[in-house]
């Protein structure tokens, strides 16, 4: 099923504290393209202290909800920066399909930032104000990396590196 829209979406890949949420409000702040985040939805839902059962339970929810309005933004040609983390190959495969079957472009943008560097950043963000953002204990960070899939070469990711 094809369209006419030039818009784009660009589904933003990688590890915690790697730069997703700042390189998106930066190109909202720039060029509006749209970001969606699933962190700051859950935050606003939830506030600043989820139970993992109420994340778990509303990550499917979650993510439908988000594509629908990531839809309504690409009809009117506005591009969309997804803010999901994308940890698995599969999530990436699956949303990738999604609105590449309905015609729009989709690219992945990898974040591959060294695990130093995450860790400062990080701490920057614990010690900030930022109510859109989780604070994430730094033992945690390991722990969540062993979760994410690093994307392959098939999935033809543009790397950012920093």
């Amino acid at each position: 099923m094809g369209n006419n829209s030039r818009a784009k979406v660009t589904l933003l890949i990688g590890k915690v504290a790697c730069g997703k949420t700042t390189f998106a409000r930066n190109q909202q702040k720039s060029d509006g393209t749209v970001f969606l985040s699933v962190d700051e939805l859950h935050l606003s839902v939830f506030g600043q202290n989820p139970t993992r059962e109420e994340l778990d339970s509303s990550h499917t929810g979650t993510r439908n909800y988000l594509k629908g309005i990531a839809l309504a933004f690409l009809r009117n040609d506005i591009d969309v920066n997804l803010d999901w983390g994308f940890w698995s190959k599969s999530s990436r495969n699956e949303v990738s399909a999604y609105f590449s079957s309905l015609g729009y472009e989709v690219i992945l943008k990898y974040f591959d930032i060294p695990l130093d560097v995450r860790l400062h950043r990080n701490l920057i963000r614990n010690a900030s104000n930022d109510v859109h953002s989780f604070k994430i204990e730094q033992k945690d960070i390991e722990l969540f990396d062993s979760f994410f899939e690093e994307p392959s070469d098939d999935e033809n990711c543009e790397r950012v590196y920093s």
